[in-house]
């Protein structure tokens, strides 16, 4: 008879340490800032303060098959690596014939450094862009005239890090 007194209470005392074992920072809000990405800008290479679109530009990671994105634009938003100290992207444009496509395929080298925001969203990786930012792993340039460190530190996404003249 006794058990059935004391059960109920039991359960009860368990639900209450487990309801207030949570805390307000248990859930990792969608507003939380992630792990930012590369803001990359287009712009003319006679007009430097001129933006300039990218006609059916089609962006692949190193190494892989599909496109991350394949659109005309003069803004990119690209991911970088957290596991390594550098990423390649290949920029592969159309050329004036429809059935040749020019491309170049840019290194960018950086440092990486955590923040840490909460215990449920755990840690953010942050990019220092490295002076020598940027490399041509192949030969020349084809369609990027050159390019521009415009903010080194990769923390945000609402400013633009990288300058490409075309």
């Amino acid at each position: 008879m006794m058990k059935n007194k004391i059960a109920p209470l039991v359960f009860l005392l368990f639900c209450c340490f487990l309801i207030s074992g949570c805390e307000k920072d248990d859930i990792c809000l969608i507003e939380t800032p992630s792990t930012p990405r590369l803001i990359v800008r287009l712009f003319d290479k006679d007009n430097r303060q001129s933006f300039k679109a990218a006609d059916s530009i089609s962006i692949y990671g190193v190494g892989q098959e599909q496109a991350l994105v394949t659109l005309t634009t003069d803004s990119l938003v690209l991911p970088l690596k957290t596991q390594a100290a550098f990423t390649q992207y290949a920029f592969l444009l159309k050329a004036s014939t429809a059935s040749t496509t020019v491309g170049d395929t840019l290194q960018f080298n950086y440092k990486r450094y955590d923040d840490y925001l909460n215990r449920s969203c755990g840690y953010r990786a942050n990019f220092i862009l490295d002076n020598n930012l940027i490399s041509y792993p192949t030969a020349a340039h084809i369609w990027i005239e050159s390019f521009e460190i415009l903010i080194d530190t990769v923390s945000n996404e609402q400013q633009t890090h990288l300058a490409i003249y075309h």
